[in-house]
């Protein structure tokens, strides 16, 4: 008889709704643990699994069961995203899991056992230890941010809650996400920036080269509207002698070439031309080009 004491599986709160049926047959072979925003947040459990740990109306631990335990509990520390450290009423380490493991880069035997301030830069301590005792003192859990000063990690998300024994802290490291958050800022204040100098228009192509942003003033500059401009070629908006050179020039800062700037001339509606200067950078993202941004300017009469 399957008792549903497999290995835990892992699945996102967004999955279980959409394959509820798929994720409850998983359960009855072991613990499905439900994640949201990456944090475990709900077991899904065998009706003969809630048996074997239920007395009256709470788990217990029993003495025979107690390895069980102990593995499924590593098993969803080591599924988490965050790093886990656990303190005793001292605040010296008793736990981390693999995550914390690499956040400080020591092992686990060379972690436990020491005082938690001695794996965290000076920086940190301050902010952090306030935090860690007040957490002892009331047996609130706390979420607040501490920052860092090692490479890439220069801001902890940390949340702080009882433990037995003692407290315990979760820990992201959230300078990826702060980081990228500021260049969306500056992103839109250059765009704000920009669109205050009518000479500089700014086009967004997808990595096929259709325009997919368009900038108002280009378009009325060469006598379209931004409906008719979208969803067209930037290349097929260019005489005819300059497209090799601008499709070579795109493919190749799409292929992860340095921002690259080029002069080429542009149609105009009703047979007419324009000559204007372009200047070109990838959009990345998750990591790979996701598109191109191009900044275009007008060439003056005798202009170079």
């Amino acid at each position: 008889m399957n008792t549903g004491h497999g290995e835990p599986s892992v699945v996102t709160a967004g999955e279980i709704s959409r394959n509820f049926g798929q994720w409850q047959d998983r359960a009855l072979g072991g613990p499905v643990i439900v994640t949201h925003h990456g944090r475990p947040r709900v077991v899904l459990v065998s009706a003969d699994y809630y048996a074997t740990w239920k007395d009256d109306t709470a788990f217990h631990i029993g003495e025979a069961d107690q390895p069980s335990f102990e593995t499924s509990q590593s098993a969803i520390l080591d599924h988490v995203a965050e790093a886990f450290m656990a303190l005793n009423a001292q605040l010296h380490v008793t736990g981390v899991n693999h995550v914390f493991e690499a956040l400080v880069g020591l092992s686990a035997s060379q972690i436990v056992g020491r005082f938690w301030e001695e794996l965290f830069p000076p920086i940190a301590r301050s902010v952090m230890s306030e935090q860690l005792k007040r957490t002892l003192r009331t047996g609130e859990a706390l979420d607040f941010e501490a920052p860092g000063d090692g490479p890439g990690v220069r801001r902890y998300a940390v949340r702080a809650f009882p433990y037995p024994g003692g407290v315990a802290v979760l820990i992201q490291n959230r300078t990826a996400e702060r980081e990228m958050l500021t260049q969306i800022h500056e992103a839109k204040a250059l765009d704000e920036a920009l669109s205050m100098l009518p000479q500089v228009m700014v086009l967004r192509l997808n990595v096929r080269g259709v325009l997919t942003t368009v900038d108002a003033n280009f378009a009325k500059l060469i006598g379209f509207t931004t409906e008719e401009l979208l969803a067209c070629r930037l290349p097929d908006i260019v005489r005819p002698r300059d497209r090799p050179e601008l499709t070579t020039a795109l493919e190749a800062v799409l292929r992860g070439d340095r921002p690259a700037q080029l002069a080429t001339t542009l149609l105009v509606k009703n047979g007419g031309e324009l000559a204007v200067r372009l200047g070109v950078a990838t959009v990345i993202n998750d990591l790979v080009p996701d598109g191109l941004v191009i900044a275009v300017t007008p060439v003056e009469p005798g202009g170079v």
